[in-house]
Formats: C-alpha cells, sequence, structure tokens
C-alpha cells in the first residue's frame, strides 16, 4: 500500500474527548466568570496534541486481505502485515476495522503493537464474527497511533472496500441417499463422460473382498505390489434437485434487525442438506424461491460452493411461483433421482411441485418448517404424503438439534 493509496484518519480518545467537553464547558463559563486564562491553556493541550500527533503519525502499510467467505456464527482470524515506511519508529499501533456493518462483530478488540521501527515488519491477527448471512461491503482495516500524548489517535488505511460473503451455518447431516436405476435424459448438457450412459473412471484404491475382478487395475498393481481395483463415479442417475421455498406472509414475526427465523432456519437446513448430498449425488437444480439456478456442466465442488454463495443472499419473496416456471421445473425433474422440499408453508403450489416431482420418477423427502404443532400437515390436505412431510421449529434447526433427516 503506497502513500497515495491511503485514506488519512483521525479521532479523539477518550481521555481527549474528556478535554474537549471540558473546554466546551470552560467556553461556557467564561461568559459569566473569568476562565479565559483556564480556556487557553486547555485549547493550547488540544492544538499541541493535534499539531505533534500529526507530524509524527504513522506511515504504515498494511497488507492482507478479507477471506472471499465466512460462514454465518463462527469466528474467522484474519492476518495483517505492517511495515513502517517512515524514517522514525511507530508506537502504540492499534490495528481494528471501524464502520463495521451491524451483522458482522469485532472479537477482542484492537490488536495493539508497541513498536515498529523503521523498515520493520509486525504481523497482527483480527478476529471477526459475522452473525448473519449475507454479502456485505467492508473497508479496509485502520492502524492508528495515539503516541505521544494518548488525546488524539492519527492512522491510515486502504482506500476502498473488500467484498465479505457470509455463508449460512451448514453441517453434515444423516439422511438416506436415493439412486434411482434410471438414465438422465439429457445429451448435449452434461460434460464428457457425464451423459448418463457410462461410469466415469475417478481413480484406484486397495482391493477389498466382494470387489469385482472385472474392476482389478493391473497398472496399479504392478507399482504398488498390491492388488488395486478402479473406481468409477455411477453417477448415470444420481442427479438431484433442491427447492427452498421463501415465500413470507405479513404475519411473519421478524426481530429487531429484520430477520426472520423461519426463512433463516430454511436456508441453513438447505446449506447443510446441500453439503450432505454433494459427495454422491450431483445437484443440478436450484429453486429458491421464484429464482431458478441450474448447474448442468459444472464441477462437482464448484457447484456446491455457488449453492452456498446463493443461498447467502436468498431475500424473502412475496410472489408464487408462475405456470412457466413450475413447467421448466417439471422438465428438469424427469432428469432427478432425488427432490429435496424445504418449505415454509404448505400451499396449494407448493403441493402441486412435490405432485410434479413424485409423478416424474423422483424420490421425494420434504421438509416443512414452523411450529411442529400449529404447522402440523393434515391427511386430508395432502393424502398421498400423509406421514411423509417432516415438520422442524426453527430454533431446532438454529441451534443445531438436527442431526437428520
Amino acid at each position: 500500500m503506497a502513500i497515495v493509496d491511503e485514506k488519512l484518519r483521525f479521532g479523539f480518545t477518550e481521555a481527549g474527548r474528556v478535554i474537549l467537553r471540558g473546554t466546551g464547558f470552560v467556553a461556557l463559563a467564561a461568559f459569566i466568570v473569568p476562565a479565559f486564562g483556564v480556556l487557553s491553556i486547555l485549547a493550547c493541550v488540544l492544538l499541541t496534541a493535534l499539531l505533534v500527533g500529526f507530524a509524527v503519525r504513522p506511515r504504515v502499510r498494511i497488507d492482507g486481505h478479507l477471506p472471499d467467505r465466512v460462514i454465518a456464527g463462527r469466528t474467522t482470524q484474519l492476518t495483517y502485515v505492517l511495515r513502517n515506511l517512515g524514517r522514525l519508529p511507530a508506537y502504540n499501533l492499534w490495528v481494528g476495522f471501524a464502520g463495521l456493518p451491524q451483522a458482522i462483530e469485532q472479537i477482542g478488540g484492537e490488536h495493539a503493537v508497541s513498536r515498529l521501527g523503521p523498515g520493520e515488519t509486525a504481523q497482527v491477527k483480527v478476529t471477526i464474527r459475522p452473525t448473519r448471512r449475507g454479502c456485505y461491503r467492508i473497508g479496509h482495516p485502520v492502524c492508528r497511533s495515539v503516541f505521544p500524548f494518548n488525546l488524539m489517535w492519527f492512522g491510515a488505511s486502504r482506500q476502498g472496500e473488500e467484498s465479505l460473503i457470509a455463508l449460512p451455518a451448514f453441517s453434515r447431516l444423516q439422511m438416506p441417499l436415493r439412486r434411482l436405476t434410471r438414465y438422465a435424459q439429457t445429451a448435449g448438457m452434461r460434460l464428457a463422460g457425464r451423459t448418463g450412459v457410462s461410469p466415469e473412471y475417478i481413480g484406484s484404491r486397495p482391493f477389498m473382498r466382494g470387489d469385482s475382478p472385472r474392476r482389478i487395475d493391473a497398472r496399479a498393481w504392478a507399482r504398488l505390489a498390491t492388488p488395486a481395483t478402479k473406481e468409477y463415479d455411477e453417477d448415470c442417475d444420481n442427479y438431484a434437485g433442491l427447492v427452498l421455498d421463501t415465500r413470507i406472509t405479513e404475519a411473519a414475526t421478524r426481530d429487531k434487525s429484520g430477520r426472520i427465523d423461519e426463512l433463516e432456519a430454511a436456508v441453513s437446513l438447505c446449506a447443510s442438506v446441500a453439503f450432505t448430498m454433494n459427495g454422491s449425488h450431483f445437484i443440478d437444480l436450484l429453486l429458491a424461491g421464484p429464482e431458478l439456478h441450474e448447474f448442468a456442466g459444472w464441477p462437482r465442488e464448484a457447484r456446491l460452493d455457488r449453492i452456498h454463495e446463493l443461498l447467502a443472499g436468498v431475500e424473502p419473496s412475496r410472489a408464487e411461483l408462475g405456470e412457466r416456471a413450475i413447467m421448466s421445473t417439471l422438465d428438469r425433474f424427469r432428469e432427478m433421482s432425488q427432490v429435496v422440499f424445504i418449505l415454509l408453508d404448505w400451499t396449494q403450489t407448493n403441493q402441486r411441485l412435490v405432485e410434479l416431482a413424485q409423478r416424474a420418477g423422483c424420490h421425494c423427502a420434504v421438509v416443512l418448517i414452523g411450529d411442529p404443532v400449529a404447522a402440523r400437515v393434515s391427511e386430508d390436505r395432502v393424502p398421498m404424503w400423509a406421514g411423509t412431510v417432516r415438520v422442524l421449529s426453527p430454533h431446532e434447526i438454529l441451534s443445531g438439534q438436527v442431526k437428520q433427516l
């Protein structure tokens, strides 16, 4: 960070604010009693602190960047390197963020460096914790010094901002993963080796009892002097889809920050399901409210990263799915072996989506977020799925009590 790229910052310390307030009171009192001497002394103290502090302000370069993604609710330790570019030592350096978004907090205050000589470097660590998922713009950290009088601080930071994506909290779940014996007819949409007509070779492993002799890898056997067998990714029939309901009614309860627990729980559960299924299924579709996202042709790990990134920015919606969107989703259901529905309410549109997925031959897992008593789905409304719709409360999900589906 060159000096021209820095933005000069300064402010008062707590002791400086006390003197500043005292100066104001004395100035008011000077209209009643003769207190111009005391006022002059206080003004000289502040002026001296301003001039001397500006003259010896630290000329420090801060190197380091925010990570692309963090996880909501978890602490993240950031590492920055300070280099003194000035000709004088820098004392009492403090590094921290100024003006963080309300949903991001800095843990442990600012990190201090007592002395940094000319040309020397020091490594500091700053810990932050996002309390809510989302996409944020954060300014660069500020390196400030209260030397020499501890009345004012002077510092500098890089100009501009960095982006930070706080992913929803997720964990691995225990859930049955279905693989239906059928081939996906999606010619021209898959990568080579993933057209649904042949398995994909992914590597070799030690031969185990029960393995087919036809899959013995002779080259690996000769190289390792131990029997080895070829492993294939049988991905012709294990494509999956996720449907996340984001429709919020006017009666939905919000906290002071505008957060809706039902929606946050649904997004967190969807992220956990994607993380769990990614190892054995290719997640080809994410229907988040009215937005349909398709991932045909994406690498497996890139799909998971993209899904979590999309979930970080999910907002509540008001509109129902249109007929065109429903029919487009039906066309993709015919290529899936499993579809997981995470719903906020059992509406006619959601019921129709589940019906279409089942008629397309998909195994459907339906989770309804809400009060287990008030949101119980009655048999007369959904006779085909009575007993298969699982109702979970937002508290169970957000507190990490849900371990399996």
